[in-house]
């Protein structure tokens, strides 16, 4: 499945994004390495129209002045969708990314049809425990089956700014208690994807998010990491269709 990189001036600035695919549309928000075209999500493309924005600032893209935030990401997503789309639609996430889509989700729910949440980000109550630390053992965290990744075509450098990046959007936070506080205004159905091995999203994110969010169901995949769609692809891939359909 051949993905197209396209631009779009949304006004307050330009975004870049892959499109491909054909059918319902379903916009996926990606972690803070950059944009990742997975097995899974070629395979979701067989019958969907897929959207991979681009976060300003990663991936050689240019930053944007008036994007400094969680809430800000949240904002120029729905200004792609509502420009680019042209209306709804479902909406997948994935850490750093399934943090801007509850922000997107709390902030303009008119905009998400459904919502999928794969290991999110910034709802870690234990802020005293050691970050990811070194690749190697961040990689172990991140994956429970790594030999399952595609080789990496992004540099060292490139993957490194886009983490700076990420910190810098969250400001460091760990526990963003001003979303949690928002949670209940996601009014749309919501599936919480959670690997029982996940050594970086730990596992108080999902009931959190379950606690908050009224039409949330967590489900929990056997022998995956932080990264479901590359760990358990064939699993992921059945669950959203399940959800979605």
């Amino acid at each position: 499945m051949k993905f197209q990189r396209k631009r779009v001036d949304l006004g307050h600035g330009a975004a870049e994004y892959l499109e491909g695919g054909a059918g319902p549309r379903l916009l996926f928000l990606h972690g803070a390495s950059g944009v990742r075209i997975t097995s899974a999500v070629e395979t979701l493309a067989r019958a969907r129209r897929i959207y991979l924005p681009i976060a300003p600032g990663f991936d050689g893209t240019e930053d944007l002045d008036r994007v400094v935030g969680m809430a800000d990401l949240a904002n120029h997503i729905a200004t792609f969708i509502a420009s680019t789309i042209r209306g709804p639609a479902d909406v997948a996430g994935h850490s750093f990314g399934g943090w801007i889509a509850c922000w997107l989700a709390a902030q303009r729910p008119d905009l998400v049809c459904r919502l999928i949440l794969q290991c999110p980000a910034g709802l870690n109550p234990r802020t005293d425990e050691a970050l990811e630390g070194d690749p190697a053992t961040f990689l172990s965290r991140a994956f429970a089956h790594p030999e399952k990744r595609r080789p990496e075509t992004k540099t060292p450098e490139m993957i490194a700014a886009n983490r700076a990046r990420a910190a810098r959007y969250s400001g460091a936070v760990r526990y963003d208690a001003s979303l949690v506080s928002r949670l209940d205004a996601i009014t749309c159905p919501t599936l919480i994807l959670y690997g029982r091995k996940d050594g970086v999203v730990p596992p108080e994110t999902p009931l959190i998010l379950e606690k908050h969010i009224p039409r949330a169901k967590i489900v929990y995949i056997d022998d995956a990491a932080h990264n479901i769609e590359v760990d358990q692809p064939e699993i992921y891939v059945d669950l959203l269709y399940q959800f979605l359909d």
